[in-house]
């Protein structure tokens, strides 16, 4: 749930405004002759702005909405109140600015509301997938781009998608994939194979092995045999999808010793009576 106010309170220091008429009164001699003419106006800026939080233009208060993975803390150090405390001198431009560095934000606006308040309004990115690149796994965008290294079990469920270029291509797959719920049902991970094409790994191991070219019609085809044949239910390590005129099974060792003792045995009882 996005948060929505976060309170405030400055210090206030009493007898400023007749402090900062003093510092009015009697640096302007000092001014000219030292020629700090630029230090002078940050000085003012500083005092003005010092004033102005004594006299009720002060930033009170935040209202922060639409920040759910963002912490009020990262929203509150980008806006970087103690640099400019008051809301006349306050530059909502700047903080943007700063505001859209942070990982999860993928738009923020920025509005003063006189006399002392602070609205943020943020649009956070959406946790596409998974990507691991080396021994790293990082949480990306549905554009590919990474928001942060996974730190958190909650993300865990994200599809998991292996290799160099693997984060761009993710949308892409993802979109083939969800196409068919069947497939969709049994996807675990995927690899991405010299950033050209994906061996997609399912839920009981089988490795499915796509195409470089028509991914999208390889996995059609694999949907409609499970849809016809049960081809997934079947003890298999490898479906290779990679020819265009045929399929290549790969058989899991305990399979493909049962096919070949049966096998065996009808040659046995064709043979059976013969003699030689």
């Amino acid at each position: 749930m996005a948060r929505s106010f976060v309170e405030l309170h400055l210090p206030r220091r009493a007898g400023l405004m007749a402090t900062g008429a003093f510092f009015a009164a009697t640096t302007a001699y000092g001014i000219v002759l030292g020629d700090h003419i630029q230090s002078f106006r940050e000085g003012a800026v500083r005092a003005t702005a010092e004033v102005a939080a004594v006299t009720g233009l002060g930033v009170h208060s935040i209202q922060i909405t639409g920040a759910d993975e963002t912490s009020e803390d990262e929203i509150v150090q980008a806006l970087d109140l103690a640099s400019s405390p008051s809301i006349l001198t306050f530059d909502p431009f700047l903080a943007r600015q700063r505001l859209m560095e942070l990982p999860w934000v993928e738009e923020a606006t920025v509005q003063k509301l006189y006399p002392n308040t602070l609205r943020i309004d943020v649009k956070e990115r959406e946790a596409f997938a998974l990507w691991q690149i080396g021994g790293i796994v990082s949480i990306v965008g549905r554009d590919g781009g990474a928001i942060e290294e996974l730190t958190e079990p909650r993300f865990a469920s994200l599809p998991l998608l292996v290799g160099y270029g693997a984060n761009r291509g993710a949308a892409d797959l993802m979109d083939i994939v969800r196409a068919h719920p069947r497939v969709a049902a049994r996807f675990r991970a995927a690899v991405r194979v010299a950033d050209r094409r994906w061996n997609v790994r399912l839920d009981n191991g089988v490795e499915v092995k796509l195409p470089e070219v028509d991914a999208a019609g390889a996995v059609a085809e694999l949907a409609e045999l499970d849809r016809d044949e049960a081809l997934l239910s079947r003890d298999l390590v490898a479906v290779d999808l990679r020819l265009p005129d045929r399929i290549i099974l790969k058989l899991s060792e305990q399979a493909a010793m049962q096919r070949k003792a049966s096998f065996e045995g009808r040659n046995g009882r064709k043979n059976k009576g013969k003699s030689i």
